[in-house]
């Protein structure tokens, strides 16, 4: 068996299992190449940065390393939150999904969860036909997966073990989603890819009463494709980022506007958040760590920092940020997706490669970023 060092309140896994080599993917290949592989990841989760700063202080460095939380053939990851220690993974399988030029008909749906310190893993159960995109958790360790097939919203209490609808009022489609700093409203991307050009707002969420606070339209992209809103974060100051994938921007909500209607604002629009090509993504998952803040581009492979402080930045204040493995060798992102800082780590953020279409990916890696 792998050594566990189990860190802080206790795992919310269900069905858990311990193996050593964990076979979770649909073809029954191995997340985790084996017991050196899973030692390995174990032993940089298990070692601890966090100076207790909530990973707002340390000067980071535009480098990193990363390790492998997952590897294999997980049903195209897009977007990973942490509850309790656990990396829940958004198995979206749009190599199924026709909108997305997929074919054949999906596996059950589910969430897979990973224990940052351990090596255990559980399964939740999605709807049938769900194709889930985004996926957000309240500092309880509630969880929101939503369905970009219909827009609908379902929720996982903290311990249960079955997921829950938590609203089907939105159309058509529910991408990115982030909780609050006021562990209460949940903000939430909804993009539709069915008008011509494609449409996105920003929709807040009250997760006691299900009422409406604030909807935001983004305006069209200047290229003619419409815009697609897919990722969102909150700063301490209680400002919402928001990432436009088609017209490769950044917006930004102030927390004084945040209940006013259509306050988004174009905060950063840059050629090296475009996407290269037709059919393919620009800036896509954001995130929150040491002070700075990151944002992957899906079809460029790329991972950027950038200091959220700067009020008029342009595509020169984007710092590309370099990743080797433990070897030292180059690691080039294979379709990075969604991003998440790790709570109460300074230093640690888990990057989803979704490898749709590609060749690799289809993983969650955790990228331990240098400190200046």
């Amino acid at each position: 068996m792998l050594p566990l060092c189990f860190e802080g309140s206790r795992s919310r896994l269900v069905s858990t299992r311990s193996v050593e080599r964990w076979s979770l993917s649909r073809s029954g290949a191995a997340l985790v190449r084996g017991v050196a592989m899973a030692a390995l990841v174990g032993a940089v989760a298990c070692s601890s940065d966090d100076d207790g700063d909530g990973g707002g202080t340390v000067a980071l460095a535009d480098s990193g390393v990363l390790a492998e939380l997952t590897s294999g053939d997980i049903g195209i990851p897009t977007t990973v939150a942490v509850a309790d220690g656990v990396a829940w993974i958004v198995e979206s399988q749009f190599d199924r999904y026709e909108p997305f030029g997929g074919v054949g008909a999906p596996a059950d749906f589910r969430l897979i969860g990973v224990q940052l310190s351990g090596n255990t893993y559980s399964e939740i159960s999605l709807p049938d036909n769900f194709f889930p995109e985004g996926i957000a958790a309240t500092r309880g360790g509630r969880l929101f997966v939503g369905s970009v097939r219909t827009g609908a919203i379902y929720t996982v209490a903290p311990g249960a073990q079955e997921a829950e609808e938590f609203t089907s009022a939105l159309r058509p489609s529910t991408v990115g989603m982030t909780v609050g700093n006021d562990n209460q409203t949940l903000w939430l991307c909804n993009t539709d890819l069915t008008a011509t050009p494609p449409t996105a707002a920003v929709t807040g969420l009250d997760i006691t009463n299900r009422s409406t606070f604030g909807t935001h339209v983004l305006p069209p992209s200047d290229s003619g494709a419409g815009s697609f809103c897919n990722d969102l974060v909150m700063s301490p100051d209680g400002s919402l980022w928001i990432t436009e994938s088609f017209g490769g921007r950044i917006f930004r909500i102030p927390a004084d506007n945040l209940g006013v209607n259509n306050s988004a604002e174009v905060w950063l629009q840059a050629d090296n958040l475009t996407p290269p090509g037709p059919n393919t993504f620009g800036a896509n998952g954001i995130t929150l760590l040491g002070g700075k803040l990151y944002t992957v581009v899906t079809d460029r492979s790329a991972l950027f920092s950038i200091d959220p402080a700067l009020e008029n930045p342009t595509g020169s204040d984007l710092k590309l940020v370099s990743l080797t493995d433990r070897d030292g060798d180059r690691v080039t992102l294979v379709r990075p997706d969604g991003i998440t800082a790790i709570p109460g780590s300074p230093t640690d953020m888990l990057i989803v490669e979704n490898g749709l279409n590609a060749d690799g990916g289809k993983r969650v890696v955790r990228a331990r970023l240098d400190r200046q």
